[in-house]
C-alpha cells in the first residue's frame, strides 16, 4: 500500500511541475509561404519564401521587417542562412539557379551565384563557423549538384559529385 502512495504522490508532483508546450504566432504574411529559416541567436532571426520575400527580426520574432527582394518577386527563396543582424545569403530555388548575398540588413542583395543548367533545383545549404558553405540542389544528369563557398557566400565554386 505505501509503494502504490509513493507511486501516486510522485506521478502527482511530475505532472504539476511539468511545463506544457504551446505555439505561439508571432508573425503572418499573407500569401507568402516560408521555406526558409535561419536563427543567429535569441534575438536575431531571418526567414525567407516565395514571392520574392524575406523576413528579419532582431528581438526575438517579436516584430518583424519584410523584404521584397528587387527584381526576384516571382522567385522563390528556399533557404537562408544568416550570420549576424546585417549578413545573410538566400537561394533562388529553379533555372536559373540564383544566390544573392546581403551586408546591411537585407536593404540591398548582391548575385553572388547563378547557374542556368537545364533541371536546375538548389534544395538547400549549410555554413560552418569558418565560413564554408555548401549548397545543395536536385540531380542533374544523374550527379548530385553542390557548390561550396569558402568566404561566407560572397563566392561560390559548381563542383561535381
Amino acid at each position: 500500500m505505501m509503494r502504490l502512495i509513493f507511486s501516486v504522490v510522485l506521478m502527482v508532483s511530475f505532472c504539476i511541475s511539468m511545463k506544457g508546450q504551446s505555439i505561439q504566432l508571432l508573425t503572418d504574411k499573407p500569401g507568402v509561404s516560408i521555406r526558409g529559416l535561419s536563427v543567429v541567436d535569441n534575438r536575431v532571426l531571418w526567414v525567407s519564401g516565395s514571392k520574392g520575400t524575406v523576413g528579419k527580426s532582431i528581438d526575438g520574432g517579436a516584430h518583424w521587417e519584410w523584404f521584397s527582394v528587387k527584381g526576384f518577386e516571382q522567385n522563390d527563396f528556399r533557404d537562408i542562412e544568416a550570420f549576424d543582424a546585417y549578413t545573410a545569403v538566400i537561394i533562388a530555388v529553379s533555372a536559373p539557379a540564383f544566390i544573392l548575398k546581403t551586408i546591411d540588413g537585407g536593404i540591398h542583395w548582391q548575385m553572388v551565384y547563378t547557374d542556368t543548367t537545364k533541371g536546375m533545383f538548389l534544395d538547400a545549404m549549410d555554413f560552418l563557423p569558418n565560413g564554408y558553405g555548401m549548397v545543395v540542389g536536385d540531380p542533374i544528369d544523374g550527379k548530385m549538384y553542390t557548390a561550396v563557398s569558402n568566404d561566407f557566400g560572397t563566392t561560390w565554386e559548381r563542383k561535381q559529385m
